[in-house]
């Protein structure tokens, strides 16, 4: 596919009429192949800072996990907050379906994030956003890219992972990082989960592009551009191993 936004804005306004005031519909990006392309990265970011509403007429969800970094109580009250005045809750008929780790993972004595596969499996998702995702998150997005046939139909964001990086990149349209320090004899320092203040800018503007959107995110060049839109101002590049030096193409790090 490819999605011509410049065709949009001269329909901008009865766009978001009926996309978001009238039906309740969110304004559909075509798939080419199951995948969306990013082509014109600077109308793309006049669409994310667009007006949306509190509910809508379907009963898709966008899912946001709450891990490592990111789960404490003060947080999550700010931000799901935030979310819901912008996009709804999903028990309110929005779109906003939030879970926290490890307490809304717990059976028992142990806690399963690959649990995160049972929860969603009554529920019409529209999009997933992984924000400090733990170990293993990346098996419950496996098994349920299984269920689809070996791929979701929908986008996937990381967003400071604590999962395996490669597994990571496989499971999500792509992984954003913080960068890490080498120590003088090269060895990478060993660094705790901060928090990223950009992180609400970032998760507002990466719910938005979700519903705009209605197919995962091609992994191509064009991604990084893409990527750039959701945190403006904010120093990015391209990640590199760092024993083999390969740059990836659906990964990223911010300073």
């Amino acid at each position: 596919m490819k999605h011509r936004l410049t065709f949009f804005k001269a329909t901008l306004f009865l766009g978001a009429l009926f996309s978001f005031s009238s039906c309740g519909k969110s304004r559909q990006i075509t798939a080419d192949g199951g995948a969306a392309a990013i082509t014109d990265a600077e109308n793309l970011a006049d669409d994310l800072s667009a007006p949306t509403q509190l509910w809508h007429q379907t009963d898709e969800c966008i899912f946001i996990l709450f891990g490592y970094g990111y789960n404490d109580s003060d947080f999550v009250a700010n931000m799901t907050r935030t979310l819901f005045q912008k996009f709804g809750s999903f028990d309110d008929g929005g779109w906003i379906f939030p879970l926290i780790f490890p307490d809304d993972f717990k059976r028992g004595s142990k806690t399963y994030i690959t649990n995160i596969e049972n929860e969603l499996s009554d529920k019409n998702v529209k999009g997933i956003i992984l924000l400090g995702a733990p170990e293993n998150t990346h098996k419950a997005i496996a098994r349920m890219q299984d269920s689809w046939g070996g791929a979701l139909p929908y986008p996937v964001f990381s967003f400071f992972s604590q999962d395996d990086i490669i597994a990571m990149e496989d499971s999500a349209d792509f992984v954003l990082d913080k960068a890490q320090k080498a120590e003088i004899n090269g060895i990478l320092e060993e660094e705790e989960q901060t928090y990223i203040k950009e992180i609400p800018d970032i998760l507002v503007k990466a719910v938005r592009s979700q519903i705009l959107s209605d197919a995962p995110f091609a992994k191509n060049a064009a991604l990084f551009d893409f990527v750039k839109t959701l945190a403006p101002g904010v120093k990015m590049e391209r990640y590199a191993d760092p024993e083999t030096n390969l740059i990836s193409i659906n990964h990223f790090v911010i300073e």
